[in-house]
């Protein structure tokens, strides 16, 4: 008798170390799932997400930055103002930042999950007007391994910033103050 419930405990106990894998695996790939293949979501904390495909950025005003990786020569970067992108997700860039605005961050997402952040006001057009953009394109030509879309930071000694295959972008409220 010892022996056969022994030998049920033992089954249940497989069965249950078995689903547990099977659920981690799910959880795991869920989260690490992006919105949609070749396109960004933009979440800025209580508005409506907004996910932005190659047609839904072709749209939008374009600009060009000048700038280098590393030790390869200059290209021209054409995407979208990192700052038009948040303003039409909702984020306070309207008018100029003032209180817990200003401790607000930007923290922006790669395929891979490196993460770089800016502080809002960086890109606030009143103060610290940062030109930042989502690039879809190198030199008139859509990214290859880069891409789709790329941030690319005018101005920065190095390249850290410059997140490849971007896939989230993220406005988060950094104020210790209660609203």
């Amino acid at each position: 008798m010892p022996r056969k419930i022994a030998t049920r405990l033992h089954a249940r106990a497989t069965w249950l170390l078995l689903g547990c894998c099977l659920a981690w695996g799910v959880i795991a790939a869920d989260a690490a799932a992006p919105a949609a293949v070749g396109a960004v979501e933009v979440v800025v904390a209580g508005k409506p997400g907004l996910t932005l495909g190659r047609e839904a950025l072709s749209g939008l005003p374009r600009t060009t930055i000048t700038a280098a990786a590393h030790e390869e020569a200059a290209s021209q970067w054409q995407g979208v103002a990192l700052d038009e992108i948040l303003r039409r997700a909702g984020a306070p860039l309207d008018k100029p930042l003032r209180g817990r605005n200003l401790a607000s961050y930007v923290r922006v997402t790669a395929s891979d999950h490196y993460q770089v952040v800016f502080g809002l006001a960086e890109l606030d057009p009143t103060l610290g007007h940062a030109r930042v953009i989502l690039a879809d394109q190198r030199d008139g030509k859509p990214l290859g391994d880069d891409g789709p879309f790329r941030l690319v930071v005018e101005g920065d000694q190095r390249p850290a910033r410059w997140v490849r295959n971007v896939t989230r972008i993220e406005v988060i409220d950094g104020s210790t103050n209660a609203p």
